[in-house]
């Protein structure tokens, strides 16, 4: 079966993490709509096994966008319910899962299993935040210091540009935004996160075809 040029994305929102991911992909999935590739937005409850492996299933999507708590084996939704495992099967899809040590070993299962392409990370993905701010993720300077580098994966994706080009994208963002962090004009806040910023700079992997595009 051929793939559709679609993008499917998991978008929990029952915790405070998960919020700011499903806040902040608010414009990859405008940006997508704008290009006109279809989005199955599985936001909220949305965001579970049988949604999601129903959408797989039936409409191929050429790029699948996870965000959600994870572990080295199991990529979760809402309320943390398990919906992929290494047996799962997501068929010639580019895969980006912004979630924590799921490239670890879930990734290359991914790929053994049929993806074609594979970005995420390999340790624990941090994102930083304002506690002032909680209730308008989007107006989080901290958390746009993350999240920004992470969303140009996507967002270059759906520009027609390669898996490769995508993860450098987002690593040259984030050592962007690292020197700013630790500049002399860094603000404590900045400068305390820092470090996981550097984190998510050097766990952050690609597997399968760097090539692919959707």
């Amino acid at each position: 079966m051929l793939m559709s040029k679609s993008m499917l994305i998991t978008r929990p929102d029952h915790d405070l993490i998960t919020k700011y991911f499903s806040a902040w992909s608010n414009e990859l999935v405008d940006l997508a709509k704008n290009k006109m590739i279809h989005v199955y937005d599985l936001k909220g409850k949305k965001s579970n096994k049988k949604e999601f492996l129903s959408y797989i299933n039936i409409h191929n999507p050429s790029l699948v966008f996870l965000n959600g708590h994870g572990n080295s084996d199991i990529f979760a939704g809402f309320n943390d319910e398990p919906i992929i495992e290494g047996n799962t099967i997501i068929k010639d899809a580019i895969i980006y899962a912004r979630s924590c040590e799921v490239g670890k070993n879930l990734g290359p299962k991914l790929i053994q299993n049929g993806a074609s392409s594979f970005i995420g990370y390999n340790r624990k993905f941090f994102c930083g935040y304002t506690p002032e701010k909680i209730t308008k993720p989007l107006e989080d300077e901290i958390a746009c210091l993350f999240l920004k580098p992470s969303n140009l994966i996507i967002s270059t994706l759906l520009k027609n540009n390669s898996v490769q080009e995508a993860h450098n994208r987002s690593r040259k963002s984030m050592y962007t935004n690292f020197r700013k962090m630790v500049s002399s004009v860094a603000t404590f806040e900045e400068r305390y996160s820092a470090r996981w910023i550097w984190s998510n700079l050097h766990s952050q992997i690609i597997l399968g075809d760097s090539l692919k595009t959707i």
